[in-house]
């Protein structure tokens, strides 16, 4: 699915407070930061959005325990052999197994936990240009630019579609 029609049904069938934005990455490996970044960017707007540098232990098992129906969305970086900051939309069967993974917890395995708790969840993957150490955490061009193309589109249906 094209990630605006992807969003558009999102924010029409979930109210804010029922979606989870979650980013993953380091942000020194270039354009790994890439959803670390975008919670930055959204995390005024957004208040259920989270980094794994909050504690992603406490933030998974709260989502869990919540009965409400809801939506997580994890934001990272994957190498799916895509063009340079192409965005893709993958589900739990599209993420490879739990043993390819550079998370502390892999994303796949949150992913089960949250589905048995009647959460639908979802990966929005940017392929990398680059996952260089840097010194300073900085984007490729092209990854920053997919990455303003998706806020925008967040944004646009937020403030469109949304209950």
């Amino acid at each position: 699915m094209e990630i605006d029609s992807f969003l558009k049904n999102i924010f029409q069938k979930y109210k804010k407070d029922e979606i989870t934005f979650i980013g993953l990455g380091n942000p020194y490996r270039s354009d790994d930061g890439v959803g670390i970044e975008f919670i930055n960017r959204i995390r005024e707007d957004f208040k259920n959005s989270y980094t794994e540098f909050n504690n992603m232990d406490e933030v998974i098992l709260n989502l869990m325990n919540n009965k409400k129906p809801g939506l997580l969305l994890f934001i990272d970086c994957s190498d799916f052999k895509g063009k340079p900051g192409e965005i893709r939309i993958t589900t739990y069967d599209e993420i490879e197994d739990y043993g390819k993974h550079f998370h502390k917890i892999p994303i796949k395995l949150y992913m089960k936990l949250l589905q048995k708790e009647n959460k639908q969840t979802f990966l929005i993957a940017i392929q990398p240009e680059s996952l260089d150490s840097i010194n300073e955490p900085k984007l490729s061009d092209v990854v920053s630019k997919s990455l303003t193309r998706l806020c925008r589109i967040i944004f646009y249906h937020y403030k469109n579609g949304m209950q």
